[in-house]
């Protein structure tokens, strides 16, 4: 009896063990199934639920007390389909799709998206007593991120405009259609002009606003056409339609991106420039297409911004010579093949009183490069501000020089306004090179004036400020020029060659006569440049012209040609006077040269 006894206690205590053992890992079973992230259920052979965790109900929105064992899946499925949380087919469908699924013996995978705008990501295996095991993922903000990231990858992230890859795409796919159709597109490339100097003067938030409003902007005006967003301030739309069609997109584009913008209270000039390739005219690939509205673009910018210009074939031609020409100027600045020719101005009765600093480029191979050529390509880059410097610090060094305490006059470019600080720069080439500030005269044009009225005068008053004189130049070629003689104190006035040149006609001549009769009003002294004639300076004498530049008075040369004038060696007294007369062939020998008179604007 003991025996038997203490062996059914050892039975109880062993049970007892296996009992807490089955309980701790019933309980480790369940602290598992509700805490991993996936929903999990067990179904048996005739679709009634075993077992579920609490995830597999808020999966698909449904309280997890509402969900039981023992309920069939056509059950559960209705739950689901009350809330939405089901596919867009039939309740009947959907389970007919789930049998199909079970009579399969291989695990089964797959995403489903629901009507609640859910993605569900479902992993379904067998039971070998012909029930299954699933487990349920909420995937929707993984989907929503490689959506995301999709779009990232075509898209710009600033204005959320097309990028340059699905330009190409939608390109590529336009260049096939077409082909097949025969019939042409157009590709149209564009900058905003002065954006740049947003980004300087504002700062680069208020310049990623302009980019954001020219985007809306384009789209807006657009309709139907493909707008992407390059990079920078580069955009492209690619129209259907032909050269026609493409001109009347054009015109709406620079017509809606030239009004200003009111951004954070500020007022903000805006433009665009834009050149046009037509398929198949204008190139049959991506590449070409793409290269010829470039080099329109660039066409654009060069003949003045603010407009469009279509690919002609002879474009891509000058645009490899203009490259060629910057890449060259580059090596013009270090290989010191720059130089400075003075050209004399003197009272009108004939004494000089100065030289105009005039930038030449002697080119190893091309020769002599006009200024009106290569200031251009300077001022599209970097260039102009190096050149600037070294044109105005070579200048004052060489004035200093002469014993005769002659003026010399110096262009400043529309550039130098906009980048560094002149002010600074002009007043360290006079401490460097001890000329006297009364003797500096800064040229400027209306130019400097146009782009931002407030910050140039801001910079001219500073140079002022210094003891040297500020002169118009170029006067009555612009626009508005009385109303910038309002805004600032000018000390004298240029009147432009090309009146001069035409001092025989009414207009011009009535012209130079309202100039100089406004310099008197305004006690201004009047300079004319471009005299060559002894007629046009006897019209300007009698006009009581104040000063002359020209042929006539001397031509730009190396400063060593008017050694006479800078009182050198004893050549005070040699000091000349504008003769009032010239022989006919002198005159004729005048003329005969190039009319050429710039300086570095």
């Amino acid at each position: 009896m003991t025996e038997e006894l203490l062996s059914r206690v050892k039975a109880r205590l062993e049970l007892l063990q296996t009992e807490k053992q089955l309980a701790q890992l019933k309980m480790q079973f369940a602290t598992t199934l509700e805490n991993i992230g996936q929903g999990v259920c067990f179904f048996d052979a005739d679709q009634r639920l075993i077992l579920s965790n609490r995830r597999y109900a808020e999966v698909y929105g449904l309280p997890p007390e509402m969900i039981k064992p023992g309920m069939t899946l056509s059950e559960i499925t209705e739950l689901r389909y009350a809330v939405g949380a089901c596919p867009v087919v039939p309740h009947d469908e959907y389970l007919a799709w789930c049998d199909a699924i079970n009579s399969k013996a291989s695990p089964q995978d797959w995403s489903v998206e629901l009507k609640s705008g859910k993605v569900i990501r479902v992993h379904h295996e067998r039971t070998s007593d012909g029930g299954w095991v699933s487990t349920h993922e909420d995937v929707t903000q993984h989907r929503d991120a490689e959506r995301q990231i999709a779009h990232l990858a075509l898209h710009d992230p600033l204005t959320d405009l097309p990028n340059r890859a699905a330009l190409k795409q939608k390109l590529d796919a336009l260049l096939e259609h077409h082909r097949m159709q025969g019939s042409p597109f157009a590709v149209l490339c564009l900058d905003l002009d002065r954006f740049k100097e947003v980004n300087d003067l504002f700062g680069h938030n208020v310049g990623d606003l302009v980019l954001c409003l020219a985007a809306k902007r384009l789209c807006a005006v657009a309709v139907g056409a493909f707008v992407a967003r390059l990079g920078g301030d580069e955009f492209m739309v690619l129209a259907e339609g032909d050269a026609s069609s493409a001109a009347q997109v054009a015109d709406l584009i620079i017509t809606v991106l030239s009004e200003d913008a009111e951004i954070e209270g500020t007022r903000i000039r805006m433009g665009t420039s834009l050149g046009v390739a037509v398929f198949p005219a204008d190139g049959d690939n991506a590449a070409e297409l793409m290269g010829n509205a470039d080099a329109a673009l660039y066409r654009a910018k060069a003949d003045g911004r603010g407009t469009a210009r279509f690919f002609e074939p002879q474009m891509d031609k000058w645009l490899r010579e203009r490259r060629e020409l910057q890449r060259d100027l580059q090596a013009a600045i270090s290989q010191q093949q720059l130089s400075i020719v003075y050209q004399p101005q003197a009272n009108i009765g004939g004494d000089v009183t100065g030289f105009e600093a005039l930038l030449r480029w002697n080119h190893p191979t091309r020769g002599n490069i006009p200024p009106t050529v290569f200031i251009p390509i300077a001022e599209e880059s970097s260039l102009m501000i190096e050149i600037g410097e070294w044109v105005l610090r070579e200048a004052c060094r060489e004035a200093a020089s002469w014993p005769r305490k002659l003026s010399v006059a110096v262009n400043l470019s529309p550039v130098q306004f906009k980048h560094g600080d002149l002010a600074g720069l002009v007043k360290s080439a006079l401490i460097e090179t001890g000329l006297e500030p009364e003797r500096l005269e800064l040229e400027i044009t209306e130019g400097v004036l146009i782009d931002d009225l407030e910050r140039a005068i801001s910079t001219l008053s500073q140079l002022k400020a210094l003891g040297l004189r500020i002169a118009m130049d170029d006067f009555g070629t612009g626009y508005s020029s009385l109303s910038y003689l309002q805004s600032f104190a000018f000390d004298k006035i240029k009147i432009d060659q090309s009146f001069v040149r035409n001092i025989g006609l009414s207009q011009s001549s009535a012209i130079i006569r309202a100039v100089i009769g406004l310099g008197r009003g305004l006690n201004l002294p009047i300079i004319a440049e471009g005299v060559e004639s002894t007629d046009q300076l006897a019209f300007l004498t009698r006009e009581s012209c104040d000063q002359v530049q020209g042929y006539l008075v001397g031509r730009p040369r190396p400063i060593s040609d008017y050694a006479k004038y800078l009182g050198h060696a004893n050549d005070v007294e040699q000091l000349a006077r504008v003769r009032p007369a010239i022989s006919a062939q002198q005159e004729q020998s005048h003329r005969a040269d190039s009319r050429q008179n710039s300086g570095i604007g």
